[in-house]
C-alpha cells in the first residue's frame, strides 16, 4: 500500500509540475491561453494626439496577428493569441513609469510596448529593467536610449543627431538662392530637444550655418511673443523646432498674428498629426514636418494599411506604420525565440536578428538591441503631405513662404 500511495503521489507531482512548466512558458499568462502584452501609450495629454495613432496601429497589428491564431510558441506546440493592454502614460515621464509599474505588477503582463516620447519610454524602462520584463520600444532617439544601457529594453528608429541632419541634406539639394540664411532653432526643453538640439548645432558647422536665435522652451508653453519678437529682430529666415502639436498650433497662431513669417518652419513631431493641419487650414501650408513611414514605402500591406487608416479617420497618417512594426516585430521575435519569456525574446533581439517583410521593412537589430530608421522629410499643401526629402521632383517641388 505505501508503494502504492508514493506512485500515485509521484504522479501527481508530476502532473503538477509538469502544469507549472507550462504555465511558464507564458509565465504571467493564465495557462498560456493568452500573451499578455502591456502598452503605455498617450491617451491623455499634450501627446494624445500622437498617442492616438499609435494606439490605433498596435491595436491593428495585434488584430491582424490574432486574426491568424495568433502566434506560433514552439514550447507550447501551438498557436496563442495576444492580448493588448493599454495603460495611459498621460504624456508625462512619471506617469508613464506608473503605468507601466501597474502593467507588471496588476495586469501580469509577459512583454511591454512604448510609448512615443523618450523620455517616458527611458522612465517606464527603468522599471522594465527592475521587473526584468522586455520593453520593446520604438520612436525614441537611439542614442538616449543606447546611453541608458538598458539590458531589457530595444529601440527602432533613428538617432537625435542623425534626424537633426535631415533638414540640412534638404537645403543641399537646393539652389543657393532657395536656402536659408539665418536660422533659430526652439527646442522643448528636455531629453528630446536637448538631444535633437545638439545634433542640430553640430550639423549646421558641417553644413555652414549659423543660429542667430537660440532658446529652449518649456512645453505646455501658452505665449510665444518673447521668441517671435526675438525672431524678427534677428531677421531669422528659417525656423528648425521641437515640440507637441497642440504646442505647435499655439506657435504658429502667434506667428501669423503678429506677422511673423519665414521662409522655412521645419517641425519635428508637433507637426505631422492631421489634428495639426485641421486646427490651422491652409496656415499650415508651407510647414515642413518628419515623417516615420509612407503608405508608398512598398513594405509588404502598407498600402493596405494605409487605405485602411483613411476609411476610418477620413485622413492619412505617417506613423502608423512605424508603430504597427512594433507588434508585428515582437510576434516575429517570439516566434523566432520558441516562448514569450521576456528574457528568451530578449535575447533573440539582441542578438543580431533581422525581422524581414515587417510594416517598416526589413529591420536588423545589433547586439545592444537598437535598430535604425531613417527619418523623411514632407510639406503640408491644402491638408496633403507632399515629399520633399528625399525629393520626388516629378511629384512635388519644396515650396517657400512668402516672407512680403
Amino acid at each position: 500500500m505505501q508503494v502504492k500511495k508514493l506512485s500515485v503521489f509521484s504522479g501527481l507531482l508530476f502532473f503538477v509540475l509538469t502544469v507549472s512548466l507550462v504555465s511558464l512558458d507564458c509565465s504571467r499568462s493564465k495557462a498560456g491561453d493568452e500573451i499578455r502584452v502591456g502598452a503605455i501609450v498617450s491617451i491623455t495629454g499634450m501627446n494624445a494626439m500622437t498617442g492616438a495613432e499609435q494606439k490605433w496601429g498596435y491595436e491593428q497589428a495585434v488584430a491582424d496577428i490574432n486574426k491568424n491564431g495568433g502566434v506560433f510558441v514552439k514550447e507550447m506546440n501551438k498557436k496563442i493569441p495576444i492580448k493588448l493592454i493599454f495603460a495611459d502614460d498621460k504624456s508625462t515621464p512619471d506617469q508613464g513609469a506608473a503605468a507601466m509599474e501597474r502593467l507588471i505588477k496588476s495586469d501580469k503582463i509577459d512583454l511591454a510596448l512604448s510609448s512615443n516620447i523618450t523620455p517616458i519610454n527611458i522612465a517606464a524602462g527603468t522599471k522594465c529593467e527592475q521587473y526584468k520584463v522586455y520593453f520593446q520600444i520604438v520612436c525614441s532617439w537611439l542614442d538616449f536610449i543606447e546611453k541608458e544601457n538598458f539590458k531589457w529594453v530595444s529601440d527602432m528608429f533613428t538617432s537625435a543627431p542623425g534626424a537633426a541632419e535631415v533638414p540640412y541634406q534638404m537645403w543641399e539639394g537646393l539652389s543657393r538662392d532657395q536656402r536659408p540664411g539665418r536660422l533659430a532653432l526652439m527646442m522643448e526643453d528636455n531629453q528630446d530637444g536637448q538631444g535633437f538640439g545638439n545634433g542640430f548645432k553640430s550639423f549646421a558647422k558641417k553644413y555652414g550655418y549659423k543660429f542667430y536665435v537660440d532658446d529652449p522652451y518649456a512645453p505646455g508653453t501658452k505665449d510665444f511673443s518673447s521668441w517671435i519678437l526675438k525672431w524678427k529682430a534677428a531677421k531669422v529666415d528659417a525656423l528648425l523646432w521641437l515640440g507637441s502639436p497642440t504646442d505647435g498650433i499655439t506657435l504658429l497662431r502667434q506667428m501669423k498674428e503678429q506677422n511673423c513669417r519665414l521662409k522655412y518652419i521645419v517641425g519635428f513631431k508637433g507637426f505631422w498629426p492631421t489634428e495639426f493641419v485641421e486646427a490651422l487650414g491652409k496656415d499650415a501650408n508651407y510647414i515642413i514636418h518628419d515623417g516615420f513611414w509612407a503608405e508608398k514605402s512598398g513594405a509588404p500591406g502598407a498600402e493596405e494599411l494605409g487605405q485602411r487608416f483613411k476609411k476610418e479617420f477620413k485622413r492619412d497618417s505617417v506613423s502608423v506604420g512605424l508603430y504597427y512594426a512594433n507588434p508585428q516585430i515582437l510576434a516575429m521575435a517570439i516566434e523566432k525565440a520558441g516562448s514569450c519569456k521576456s528574457e528568451k525574446v530578449r535575447d533573440i533581439v539582441f542578438s543580431g536578428a533581422e525581422f524581414k517583410g515587417t510594416m517598416m521593412g526589413d529591420v536588423k537589430y545589433n547586439k545592444k538591441g537598437l535598430a535604425f530608421k531613417p527619418l523623411l522629410e514632407l510639406q503640408w499643401w491644402d491638408g496633403e503631405r507632399m515629399p520633399v526629402y528625399p525629393p520626388v521632383p516629378n511629384i512635388w517641388k519644396i515650396k517657400l513662404m512668402p516672407v512680403e
